[in-house]
């Protein structure tokens, strides 16, 4: 869970490291509900991520949970478009993690990224997006597939953010700060691996930068 304030660099993040996973000849399932695929395209190439090749050759797949929602198209779902739904969801993707299996050569080699719960949340019922959230989490373990979910904590109860954090393996959390510099603009942001259940981790904070190609990350 990728996990921070609104415009923090959550969905940066993923998209980076979505890149990565591409450039090596990974597959990349991305399930958006809060942009249109064609600002999440033009958002990757300002970049420099151009993904237009993947996009064609099937390795970066994108569902859309936007443009029903927004525009009504609901005799659309089904072709690549998704409803605010947990359930059918889980379905779709449980699928294509089946449908990767068999092309699967490691860890690097399939990411899913589902951008973003906070979309889900105040659409569906918390209890149902928590459940989707712990069985999403199964089906990835027992996959043995990696992937990102990304929230914005000050739009939910803590209650809510902390069941949904439990629900996962990991959070990496995001924060900005006012910074100490003179100049009143300045924001410092950072980031840590906050936890990894069953494994040893580093959870000091990192600084990083938003630059023209993505996280800098000092470390």
């Amino acid at each position: 869970m990728l996990a921070g304030a609104h415009g923090c660099g959550k969905t940066i993040f993923a998209q980076q490291y979505a890149h990565e996973i591409l450039q090596s000849g990974g597959k990349v399932i991305w399930i958006t509900t809060e942009e249109l695929p064609s600002t999440l395209r033009e958002g990757m190439n300002s970049f420099g991520w151009n993904i237009g090749r993947y996009v064609e050759d099937h390795h970066f797949v994108i569902f859309d949970s936007v443009s029903p929602t927004r525009l009504g198209l609901s005799e659309s779902i089904g072709h690549m478009m998704l409803g605010l739904d947990p359930t059918g969801m889980l379905i779709v993707i449980t699928e294509e993690i089946r449908k990767a299996g068999a092309d699967l050569k490691g860890p690097d080699s399939f990411l899913l990224v589902f951008d973003s719960i906070s979309r889900l949340l105040l659409a569906c019922e918390p209890k149902a997006v928590i459940d989707f959230v712990s069985c999403l989490n199964s089906r990835m373990e027992n996959a043995r597939v990696r992937g990102f979910a990304t929230i914005s904590e000050e739009v939910h109860e803590e209650k809510i953010l902390n069941s949904l954090l439990f629900s996962s393996s990991a959070t990496i959390r995001f924060r900005i700060r006012e910074g100490n510099n003179s100049d009143a603009n300045h924001r410092e942001r950072q980031f840590r691996v906050e936890t990894m259940h069953g494994r040893a981790h580093d959870d000091s904070w990192k600084d990083y930068e938003i630059t023209k190609s993505g996280l800098d990350i000092m470390i």
